[in-house]
């Protein structure tokens, strides 16, 4: 009987190890991250002070149902952009980032998730090699370009480049540390 077991036990273990999410290594984006703010405010530099990522406006606005709605007595009655438009990375104090089967699954921890299919897939075109991920689409307002970049220290560069139609280009970056889990 213990000659059946044997045999039984390592072919369900290489059954859940085919099923299980890749294991996160040192030379790879696979792994779960945490947001290291100083480094990112650093990188960032004077682009932050100049523009904010929740919804393209400076007006006062209270949100409502989803919808961005004045305040009462404020200068503007106008307000524009969706309230929270802007992608989760830069949203997000943590992420986890794993490959299901060829698809990118991004976690953004109290945010969303978000799976990309490598190639152009509805206007969405993703790259990815083991240290690059890359993503870009299109909208009716904007150009969306998203990289995540293994940096040679082993940090996760994540760059946001917003093309709003008729105005300049925004960059925004992240840097993300390993988690202790993946320590």
């Amino acid at each position: 009987m213990p000659t059946v077991r044997l045999p039984l036990i390592c072919a369900a273990s290489a059954l859940l190890a085919g099923l299980l999410p890749h294991v996160a290594t040192a030379d790879t984006l696979l792994g779960n991250w945490v947001l290291n703010q100083e480094l990112s405010r650093e990188l960032q530099g004077a682009n932050s002070k100049k523009y904010s990522f929740r919804g393209f406006t400076n007006t006062p606005s209270v949100v409502v149902g989803s919808l961005p709605t004045p305040i009462p007595g404020s200068s503007s009655s106008k307000v524009s952009g969706a309230p929270n438009n802007d992608p989760l990375v830069l949203r997000c104090m943590e992420m986890t980032v794993e490959l299901v089967g060829e698809d990118i699954l991004l976690t953004y921890v109290g945010f969303g998730t978000e799976q990309l299919k490598q190639g152009n897939v509805r206007g969405t075109k993703t790259t990815y090699k083991s240290r690059k991920l890359t993503s870009r689409y299109e909208t009716t307002s904007r150009k969306v370009t998203k990289t995540f970049e293994l940096t040679k220290e082993g940090r996760l560069h994540a760059t946001v480049k917003l093309k709003p139609n008729k105005s300049k280009t925004l960059v925004q970056h992240r840097i993300f540390e390993r988690s202790s889990l993946d320590r």
